[in-house]
């Protein structure tokens, strides 16, 4: 199977849940092939850039272009000054470049804890495993754990986790053992120097990327649409068979 944009979208459709034009649609897609320890799920990145309004006058257009993160050639936000240059040029240039296209990434990561957190939970209730469906506004860019290395998308709305407590290396999905509110599921990297094979004690109910760049690439585009969505992003986990 092939996941394209048209397959997402009528993915969210058939569920009720929206499909966003304006900032990026984050989706997890929770493989039905439980290996533990394993990143063997989906995180897809789709959006579209948005278009400029008509109209604009140069000193519009440079203001446009840095809300929606287009830097000049030397790499720094437009001065919003109505003045021509070849960093405004080089920006309009980038925008034109993508202007009212879709895009469509995907990346490997998990949507489940490690082994080690579902024989060692943090919680006496059990080791949160995030139930799927849309969570509106529910992240934020910040940082994982505070680190200030670490860019991530950290929960500030409240979800519902299932609660997994029978320490058996796998992560059980029991609905009548949820738990709703603030737990720190962020979405963040793994190891930096490389690609992670095996979650270990990466994910305590976090989604995580099993490659560093990738993770940084959607903070990258996230960063993009921080002004217009007011730095709050929804993310929404779906399983393998809505897709069918």
């Amino acid at each position: 199977m092939t996941i394209t944009i048209e397959l997402l979208k009528a993915a969210l459709a058939k569920k009720g849940y929206k499909w966003y034009t304006d900032r990026p649609n984050l989706i997890g897609i929770r493989s039905t092939m439980d290996v533990p320890d394993s990143f063997n799920d989906f995180f897809c990145l789709a959006y579209e850039t948005p278009k400029m309004p008509e109209g604009l006058d140069l000193k519009g257009q440079q203001k446009f272009l840095n809300s929606c993160g287009f830097k000049g050639s030397n790499g720094k936000t437009l001065a919003e000054d109505g003045a021509a240059g070849k960093n405004t040029t080089f920006a309009l240039e980038q925008y034109n470049a993508v202007a009212g296209q879709e895009i469509l990434k995907i990346f490997s990561t998990t949507t489940n804890p490690g082994v080690y957190w579902l024989n060692n939970p943090m919680s006496k209730l059990g080791t949160a495993v995030l139930k799927p469906n849309q969570w509106v506004d529910c992240w934020s860019l910040g940082f994982h754990q505070q680190k200030t290395d670490h860019r991530a998308l950290v929960q500030t709305g409240k979800v519902t986790v299932y609660r997994d407590n029978n320490k058996d290396n796998k992560y059980q999905l029991d609905d009548t053992k949820t738990e709703t509110g603030l737990f720190g599921i962020n979405i963040h990297g793994s190891n930096k120097a490389g690609k992670s094979t095996n979650i270990g004690k990466w994910s305590a109910g976090c989604q995580v990327f099993s490659t560093w760049a990738n993770k940084e690439e959607v903070m990258d585009v996230c960063e993009k649409y921080k002004t217009v969505s007011k730095n709050k992003f929804t993310y929404t986990l779906i399983d393998e068979m809505d897709l069918f």
